[in-house]
């Protein structure tokens, strides 16, 4: 799961900034103010992102992924050239704060990006939209807080609370939009796993009383139904 949940969030966010950028050369001026938001946030989480995906995948192969033989050694040796090529980490996530947020508002745009995506699909569930609204509000207030503030030493948590907010609702829309056509819904259960895995709190010593139902579904190799996904969203 810690090589799935980010790694489809990583292709989200990629389609949908692609999607912006598209939309931007087309004269659209929100995807404009969202492109400005979204390059630096994928390019800052993705790249951090890929060396501990890079690393988990070796590792499933144990001593064959890491002989020469396999392309997992040279995966992890160029995995970090993302963190360093594309800016750095601190450089994007300031980026992200101090010139996008505080100079261009730019987080406002994404704001009302994201509500428009939830509000227009209805097989998300109530609570779990409400949920994800909710959380988007408080990722927002606390970025342009720590932007405006100058906090700089808070600018990666910031950078980090909205990629994930930004991607747990492209996946929540993107897993109900698949369940409602009859395709397989578990991005809708991903959606929940990132808030519950990224935004929420947890107990790091605390024993789960049974195993994951979200994993297990996720896993499980069979389509997972909309009704299926909707009902582990909410659980």
């Amino acid at each position: 799961m810690k090589i799935i949940v980010p790694a489809e969030q990583a292709l989200s966010m990629a389609m949908y900034t692609g999607q912006q950028l598209e939309l931007s050369d087309s004269g659209d001026k929100r995807a404009t103010e969202l492109l400005r938001f979204l390059t630096p946030l994928l390019k800052f989480r993705t790249c951090r992102d890929n060396i501990s995906v890079a690393t988990g995948a070796m590792e499933v192969r144990g001593g064959n992924g890491y002989i020469e033989d396999w392309v997992n050694s040279r995966l992890v040796r160029d995995v970090h050239l993302g963190v360093l090529w594309e800016g750095t980490s601190n450089i994007n996530a300031l980026d992200v704060t101090s010139r996008a947020i505080a100079k261009v508002g730019a987080h406002k745009a994404l704001g009302e990006a994201l509500n428009d995506l939830t509000a227009d699909t209805p097989e998300i569930p109530g609570q779990f939209r409400d949920a994800l609204q909710n959380t988007t509000e408080r990722a927002l207030a606390v970025a342009e807080e720590i932007a405006t503030s100058g906090y700089e030493t808070l600018a990666r948590k910031a950078s980090d609370a909205l990629y994930h907010v930004t991607t747990a609702t492209l996946l929540a829309r993107e897993g109900a939009q698949l369940g409602a056509m009859g395709e397989d819904a578990r991005r809708l259960i991903l959606a929940r796993m990132v808030i519950d895995h990224r935004l929420r709190p947890q107990d790091p010593l605390g024993i789960p009383s049974d195993e994951d139902p979200m994993a297990v579904a996720v896993l499980n190799q069979g389509k997972v139904t909309l009704e299926e996904a909707q009902a582990l969203a909410t659980g």
